[in-house]
């Protein structure tokens, strides 16, 4: 019984509709995630999925659903009730902010309830307003945590200065990797870290912070063996 008063109560709602002339898709006037299939003046009720609305910009031609923040659904609107999957996916679609408000690096990205954790770059914020990373300095978030990035190997910036030999204090500190001679770390102003690697023939010099000839670098001076010329003097950087 209650079923059939559900289909009923949708079959008046499409039947109130009143279609335009032109076969298409229109949006309700009140629902944004509610539109009506035109046909020969007949509207069939129909919804996006759980966390999408309908994209007006293509209608009546094009029927198709999209991010709220991609289109402009009129203020006082309403959305059909929320289906959640777990903490991470308040609807089935969106890209959602970590339920932590001082992470304001990580964000969800939610498809049919499953959850992929992505992470924005260097300096920049998640926006759940607009989908997108923004600017830190711009402060459209607050109460935000600086987190150490860990690489997949475990290696995570030191939180400290590093002086060249040339007194000079860099702004890009630069690490050994401890299980590879030819390999470092350089960590993006201090804080975000990629690895890099010196030339062929030459091996990360952790004194003076550039690469450098094997024999210059102890503990090195066998990585490539005898079958390899070595090249000395300065390095990449």
């Amino acid at each position: 019984m209650y079923k059939l008063a559900i289909l009923l109560l949708v079959g008046i709602a499409a039947a109130q509709y009143n279609c335009p002339e032109n076969d298409g898709f229109y949006r309700d006037t009140q629902q944004c995630d509610k539109y009506y299939d035109c046909y020969r003046g007949v509207a069939t009720e129909k919804m996006c999925a759980d966390g999408l609305v309908f994209d007006t910009s293509k209608a009546p031609k094009v029927e198709f659903c999209d991010y709220p923040f991609m289109v402009d659904c009129p203020e006082g609107s309403i959305l059909q009730p929320p289906n959640p999957s777990g903490i991470e996916c308040p609807r089935q679609y969106g890209l959602f902010e970590h339920e932590d408000p001082s992470n304001c690096v990580d964000y969800y990205q939610c498809v049919e309830g499953e959850v992929n954790t992505l992470r924005c770059g260097s300096g920049l914020v998640f926006d759940e307003f607009t989908g997108t990373c923004q600017w830190e300095h711009t402060n459209i978030r607050s109460g935000c945590i600086a987190r150490p990035v860990v690489l997949p190997d475990g290696f995570s910036c030191p939180n400290a200065t590093q002086v060249h030999t040339n007194g000079q204090e860099l702004d890009h500190p630069r690490y050994p990797k401890q299980d590879d001679c030819r390999s470092f770390y350089v960590c993006q102003d201090g804080k975000y870290p990629t690895l890099s690697g010196c030339s062929e023939g030459q091996v990360y010099n952790d004194q003076t912070l550039v690469c450098d000839a094997p024999e210059n670098v102890p503990g090195c001076e066998n990585y490539y063996g005898d079958s390899l010329s070595r090249t000395s003097g300065g390095g990449n950087f």
